[in-house]
């Protein structure tokens, strides 16, 4: 992350945690955690706030190339970690994700009518990371399991409201899935 602008760097290339340990930032940079995924396919259509499709910004670090794919808004406090277990951003990214057919996939409602997909399935390596804990649900929240009958392509809104859980699990949305 570029502490200046708040941008997120994304790698385009696979990190074992050793080279994750060993990556030294430029200056004004800072790591802000690695993570496993849960999707099959992602990519991000524009950089954030542009108005029309187009390439990312990018940068090359100690050979490796980070895309500029996200910029995080200040937190919502209507819940919170020593709350809820559970903190919610608002990203400015054009993120577009495929989940393969025959995927098991969790799906997080509030409750709401409104759907958020998996985003990471886990993380490590954050700044002032908490412990990681069993993933709670505010009262009225669930997680239902599908198996998807067909690929499931999404476009995550602009901005994403993204749910980070204390058991380093995310969901992104909202959305309306139809499986």
């Amino acid at each position: 992350m570029e502490l200046s602008s708040r941008k997120v760097w994304l790698c385009q290339q696979y990190f074992t945690a050793q080279e994750y340990e060993t990556l030294a930032p430029p200056e004004g940079f800072i790591k802000s955690g690695m993570g496993r995924s849960s999707h099959d396919v992602a990519f991000f259509r524009r950089p954030p706030g542009a108005k029309q499709e187009g390439p990312l910004e990018t940068i090359t670090v100690q050979n490796r190339r980070f895309s500029h794919v996200a910029i995080p808004g200040e937190h919502d406090p209507s819940v919170s970690f020593e709350k809820d277990n559970v903190m919610l951003l608002n990203v400015h990214k054009h993120h577009s994700l495929t989940f393969a057919k025959w995927r098991a996939l969790e799906i997080l409602s509030m409750g709401d009518g409104m759907d958020y997909v998996p985003q990471i399935t886990e993380v490590s390596g954050l700044p002032g990371q908490l412990e990681q804990a069993e993933r709670l649900l505010p009262e009225g929240w669930s997680v239902r399991k599908i198996t998807l009958q067909e690929d499931l392509f999404v476009e995550i809104p602009y901005p994403a409201r993204v749910y980070f859980f204390a058991s380093r699990h995310s969901f992104q949305g909202p959305l309306k899935i139809n499986q």
